[in-house]
């Protein structure tokens, strides 16, 4: 690699440092620095041998990459077991899975960020490790492990699972009781908390705790004119087509998913969901109104003229608050410049606002995802088609995906894309044939070797997990591409859900009510774990009527009409079960009671895959 050149990878991040370092040099400068020669003879040897590389000691601190996180946490324990025989020296552990930018020598990213304030969590001889790096290291039989919860890290967008590995007395565990919480966190807490209290008694009485804690959160369906988060925030309104000609809708509907994607990927800014944000395409709205129903500061408004090879893009930002124009520009460019036109724009919006733009920010923001403009339009078409969720709009949108990466093998977005036309087909129910599931890893595990520092792949891999159930590894997944894009709602949801799976139920309700926040406008189909999880709690109307307003939205949506038909079949409302049962059947001739009890697993118990056989369910 050139000198100067920037390389993005996946890498295991650990960083070590001296514990109690500042106190040793104040009381001596010569034990100080003895110290520190101590710390780099003992680790750089061992980062040596585990295939690492050191790349920087700077005063009491060491930071390491490795190419798998096995590497990295083995060589973290062969530093605790040398720690055991110098008594003289503790030193901070922490570990990371996540991306890097490499330049000149020198590494950056929040990757490095979060390492570092992981480490910061261990005592001397611990060791602390995100959850990235657990799922990744949790089957070997040497590793032991203490989960920690999650941690608000300084600079870092979300929560972040800590796990502690090795020496259990070498851990904080501390609180930073300075944040603030927020409502939801602490309403959780005190659930948890009397849930602790009363204990074996209640969990006697089951579902009633699943029904607090539902009551307490209000898990009741998407949030109500939300409060505005504490950082700054927005909705990226889709553009106006301008084009005189429909078939162009697509097109500007590409530009603003594009806008969505680039300021969802930065931790420091809280973007609405896609579908939020299109449900007031084609109405005519008052900023004011859509800051307070959608919860933001900021909106984001344009139009897109497209004319053979030219581009118009006209957009305006406004503070929704006091309807103030913060920021507007006319763009007039060569269709070519279509990707380096939207970085433009991105960025100019980061400034606006106020967030904090990174060399990594940069780096993601202007990179291409491809060089053919005519793969970029077959894809923006099938993206168009996919949300719209149903079967014909799905075949569609991989025919379209298929063509794109005929013309270029390494669009990564592509690849990913086609891949989720696998497992929606397999987990909306429209074919249940489990290849598809493999067809759509194959494609995820394509785009992240072409590209790991996308979020898309991963979500597509939780999916995969999920509908496998294998929970863990969904959330694992799910966390990943919640670290590439912190605004993502999909791979929240995905969480939740993966979480109900194992029958964690607070942490799938902060997941799911995550998901709601970032996507308050969603349609019924996209929350369908909030009637599940009601279900789960023995709230059968409430979950009922919310499966009647996913059934209404959209016609090929199978998984909101198996709990339907076997509720109405157990309550002797047969005529109506039986009509549901027909839906089902229409959709997917070869939909059977055995398919609905896999499908459905965590609700369905055996009286009610019998009860969808009564409704002429093969």
């Amino acid at each position: 690699m050139e000198p100067d050149a920037v390389e993005r990878k996946l890498a295991a991040i650990m960083f070590t440092d001296i514990v109690g370092y500042t106190a040793l040099m104040a009381e001596s400068e010569e034990k100080g620095m003895r110290a520190r020669e101590r710390h780099r003879e003992l680790v750089r040897p061992l980062v040596e041998k585990y295939h690492g590389e050191s790349i920087e000691a700077r005063g009491d601190e060491s930071l390491s990459v490795f190419p798998s996180a096995l590497d990295a946490v083995n060589c973290a324990l062969a530093i605790q077991d040398q720690l055991q025989k110098d008594a003289d020296l503790k030193l901070h552990l922490g570990i990371h899975l996540g991306d890097i930018v490499v330049q000149g020598g020198e590494v950056s990213g929040d990757g490095v960020n979060i390492a570092s304030r992981i480490c910061s969590l261990s005592e001397g001889g611990g060791l602390c490790v995100s959850g990235e790096v657990y799922h990744s290291v949790r089957n070997q039989p040497n590793i032991d492990a203490t989960p920690l919860g999650e941690h608000e890290l300084k600079n870092v967008g979300r929560p972040v699972a800590v796990y502690a590995l090795g020496l259990e007395d070498g851990i904080k565990g501390r609180r930073h009781p300075a944040r603030k919480q927020s409502h939801l966190r602490v309403a959780l807490t005190t659930v948890a908390g009397l849930i602790l209290l009363v204990g074996v008694g209640l969990w006697a009485t089951w579902p009633r705790p699943l029904g607090l804690l539902i009551d307490v959160i209000g898990m009741s369906g998407p949030p109500v004119n939300p409060a505005l988060p504490e950082k700054p925030s927005i909705a990226v309104l889709p553009f106006t087509n301008m084009s005189g000609d429909r078939e162009q809708e697509y097109f500007s509907d590409g530009i603003t998913e594009d806008l969505t994607t680039d300021l969802a990927g930065n931790p420091f800014l809280f973007v609405i969901a896609r579908n939020s944000a299109f449900a007031y395409k084609g109405k005519s709205v008052r900023v004011e109104d859509v800051g307070r129903e959608l919860g933001v500061r900021y909106v984001l408004e344009g139009s897109v003229r497209r004319a053979e090879d030219r581009v118009r893009i006209t957009a305006q930002l406004i503070d929704a608050t006091t309807g103030f124009h913060v920021w507007s520009k006319r763009y007039d460019r060569d269709l070519a410049d279509i990707f380096a036109l939207q970085s433009e724009i991105s960025l100019e919006i980061l400034a606006a606002v106020g967030v904090e733009i990174t060399e990594a920010e940069l780096e993601r923001i202007r990179r291409k995802p491809t060089e053919d403009l005519t793969a970029y339009d077959l894809r923006s078409k099938g993206v168009f088609h996919l949300y719209r969720s149903t079967r014909e709009d799905n075949a569609h949108a991989r025919r379209l995906f298929e063509q794109a990466i005929e013309l270029d093998p390494d669009y990564a977005e592509a690849h990913a894309s086609l891949g989720a036309t696998y497992y929606i087909e397999y987990g909306f129910g429209w074919n249940v044939d489990p290849k598809l599931l493999d067809h759509a890893e194959e494609r995820m595990q394509r785009a992240l070797t072409l590209n790991p520092s996308i979020p898309l792949p991963y979500h597509g891999l939780a999916a995969v997990h999920f509908w496998r159930g294998e929970s863990a590894a969904a959330v694992a997944a799910a966390d990943r591409a919640i670290e590439l894009g912190p605004s993502w709602a999909a791979p929240h949801f995905v969480r939740g859900a993966s979480l109900v799976q194992q029958g964690k139920f607070v942490g799938a309700a902060q997941s799911i009510n995550r998901a709601l926040r970032l996507n308050p406008r969603a349609s019924p189909g996209q929350w369908l774990a909030v009637p599940y999880l009601n279900l789960r709690a023995g709230r059968t109307q409430e979950a009922v009527e919310m499966f009647e307003q996913a059934r209404v939205a959209n016609p090929d949506l199978i998984l909101a009409r198996i709990p339907l038909a076997a509720i109405y079949e157990s309550k002797g409302r047969h005529e109506e079960a039986r009509a549901v049962v027909q839906e089902i059947l229409r959709v997917n001739p070869d939909f059977t009671a055995d398919h609905a009890a896999q499908f459905s697993a965590e609700t369905l118990g055996s009286e009610q895959t019998k009860a969808l056989r009564r409704a002429w369910l093969p």
